[in-house]
């Protein structure tokens, strides 16, 4: 396996954020850098170097938008820390404010449903258990949450992010076929997690011992529609951070393989894009390129997680399909622009 498509990325992708966070006035002792890492160093010197112009000079980097290589920098993941993750981190409910979070994933639209006085909603639509003062109090339920989302999309605002792939039901014979979108995300691939809420607080209050993998497959299970393997683990990488997982055994030992993370894979290793690359076989490669880390990354990239390995691959994937010739990723790099 030609590893070094996948490293080029990370150690590109890290020093535009890097550059980029100098730029804007971050104190270089709040960069996510190694802690050896000297920017006033001539092997690092150019990034304090670059008062303008584009913030790297390869032409796919600065046309479209990637993910950072650590998912913790991404602004949508930093939104999520410092408004759930943060202030609700010993609450009960959590894990289901978490994934309700990663379902919608746009900041503007999770802002409304936790503070629904703003807007003088009339539905409780999160689970934090508080009654808003002048506003009818109803206890939290995925219906309430469902009528939340319509009135903002009647509202005409953007209710979910363009980054995932958040799907309606297709089957006409469901019996939710004809209810509307945020109905159906709300009542159904939320509202049978919180009807399951007893049970899945237990398994989430003892992550430790049931690991990353455990709760990625509890997801899993047929009963949970609308949780295919890659929105799960999206849900169990912000858990990793939480009183849930933090200390599980598993952090990198285990990864999900997604359907980015495994054409990222078979890019390297010469396979057809289109090759069924198994969950276990993906995983051994991605623990290989983990392990053999520290011969790749660049001085100002810190160690990775195994998670990161598998974020990084599926935007290896992206870059390499632009090299390529082979097709464009859906959004291009606009300074400012979204989260």
């Amino acid at each position: 396996m030609d590893a070094s498509p996948l490293w080029r990325w990370v150690n590109e992708r890290h020093a535009i954020y890097i550059r980029k966070e100098l730029r804007a006035g971050m104190d270089p002792e709040d960069l996510h850098v190694p802690p050896e890492a000297d920017l006033e160093e001539a092997d690092l010197a150019h990034f304090a170097a670059r008062s303008g112009g584009p913030l790297t000079d390869d032409p796919v980097l600065q046309q479209y938008r990637f993910c950072n290589v650590f998912r913790e920098l991404d602004r949508v993941t930093v939104w999520i820390r410092r408004n759930i993750r943060e202030p609700f981190a010993d609450h009960p409910d959590l894990w289901m404010m978490l994934a309700i979070a990663r379902t919608i994933n746009w900041p503007d639209t999770l802002r409304y449903l936790m503070n629904r006085h703003e807007v003088k909603c009339e539905f409780n639509a999160w689970p934090n258990g508080q009654e808003m003062a002048g506003l009818p109090h109803f206890a939290f339920s995925p219906e309430q949450l469902g009528l939340a989302l319509d009135f903002w999309r009647d509202r005409g605002e953007k209710v979910y992010t363009g980054a995932y792939m958040i799907r309606a039901e297709s089957n006409p014979k469901a019996e939710w076929y004809s209810w509307t979108k945020q109905q159906y995300i709300a009542r159904v691939v939320l509202g049978r997690l919180w009807e399951d809420r007893e049970r899945i607080t237990y398994q989430m209050e003892n992550g430790r011992d049931f690991g990353l993998e455990s709760i990625w497959s509890l997801f899993q299970q047929p009963r949970y529609i609308g949780w295919g393997p890659f929105m799960a683990y999206q849900v169990v990488v912000d858990l990793r951070h939480t009183r849930y997982l933090r200390d599980a055994t598993d952090i990198n030992t285990w990864a999900a393989l997604g359907p980015g993370s495994r054409r990222g894979l078979n890019r390297l290793a010469g396979r057809p894009l289109d090759y069924p690359l198994r969950q276990e076989e993906g995983l051994a490669e991605m623990l290989a390129l983990w392990r053999e880390q520290d011969r790749w990354r660049a001085p100002w990239v810190p160690r990775i997680d195994l998670s990161d390995i598998q974020n990084a691959l599926c935007e290896t994937d992206k870059y390499l399909r632009v090299s390529r010739g082979e097709g464009k990723p859906r959004a291009q790099y606009i300074p400012g622009r979204g989260y």
